[in-house]
């Protein structure tokens, strides 16, 4: 594909998005929604091998199944308000919350670097927005599918040794807490997903550079200042404190009107999620030593990997609050 066209899918994308936070009406949220996912399934030919068009169709299905029960319901529920939580249900399917998220891991494991991350990242937005605009009185169905989904982020990356795939399992948890996120404000909701988006970019950032899948050839200690850097990006992605992702999910916490069941079900799967990032990089930090860190200088790139990680983010958040 050449670059003229990408720009221009990518254009659709974030014009869709726009149309979605700005709609007035259920139609035109619907008709953003579709744009948007038309924009996006080009993006996934990059080497247009096998892989990829099995991919484009496994995102394909769910997300035109999604689309279809959210107008039909759209529809119905100009007559029955009872069936306005096939709406909810059709926002989760699309954006991959669980369980409706069936579809999420096989395309994240079939797609080239770029197409992934924005699967985790900007596909994200304008469902989130969708549920965002819902009747208020709807939150009380979306806080338990919220639970659901921080649960089974944190346990299904217990067992995974591919960094892509933990990263797959840590959008679904992460998906559970924009959700909960809804509930609070506006700006809270915004602040998280601003932050995530810039942590997810610096990951990526980092692995476009490095030719590995397997976490063990990520955290080697030969470039300490490297891979010290991608650790704290890691583990603030997890949320340990005091790094920029555990301060937006203090946020959450602090502002959201959940239940407490379902906070209790946030903070579990956050506390999960984290166990395993911290299995995955306890060793390599406890490799650097002070000698180490204090004879490797910053290079540019890995500056501007930091800045993306934590500092922008936190900056951010100041000025939000």
């Amino acid at each position: 594909m050449k670059s003229p066209n990408k720009l221009l899918f990518i254009f659709l994308m974030i014009s869709s998005t726009c149309m979605v936070a700005s709609s007035s009406n259920w139609l035109v949220t619907w008709m953003g929604l579709e744009i948007n996912m038309l924009g996006y399934i080009p993006l996934i030919f990059l080497k247009e091998n096998s892989s990829e068009s099995e991919a484009a169709v496994k995102y394909l299905v769910p997300q035109s199944l999604g689309s279809t029960i959210f107008i039909a319901s759209a529809i119905i529920s100009a007559y029955f308000d009872n069936l306005q939580i096939l709406m909810v249900i059709a926002m989760c399917l699309k954006l991959g919350a669980a369980p409706f998220h069936f579809w999420f891991p096989p395309v994240m494991a079939s797609l080239q670097l770029m197409p992934a991350f924005l699967l985790l990242t900007w596909q994200k937005v304008a469902p989130i927005l969708a549920i965002n605009s819902f009747n208020p009185l709807l939150m009380k169905s979306v806080m338990p599918i919220a639970m659901i989904s921080a649960l089974w982020g944190g346990i299904g990356g217990l067992n995974q040794t591919d960094i892509r795939s933990l990263l797959t399992y840590s959008s679904i948890s992460h998906t559970g807490w924009m959700l909960a996120s809804i509930s609070s404000n506006d700006i809270i909701l915004i602040a998280y997903l601003t932050t995530y988006i810039l942590i997810n970019m610096s990951i990526y950032a980092f692995l476009t550079k490095e030719q590995t899948k397997s976490y063990k050839q990520l955290f080697s200690p030969k470039e300490p200042m490297k891979f010290f850097i991608l650790a704290i990006t890691i583990l603030s992605l997890g949320g340990l404190p005091p790094l920029t992702g555990f301060i937006m999910k203090l946020l959450v916490l602090m502002f959201t009107k959940a239940k407490t069941i379902i906070i209790f079900g946030l903070v579990t799967g956050a506390l999960v999620s984290l166990y395993y990032y911290l299995s995955l990089t306890f060793s390599t930090l406890l490799s650097f030593n002070k000698v180490h860190l204090t004879k490797t200088q910053m290079t540019s790139k890995q500056a501007t990997l930091f800045l993306l990680s934590q500092i922008l983010p936190l900056t951010l958040i100041l000025f939000f609050f």
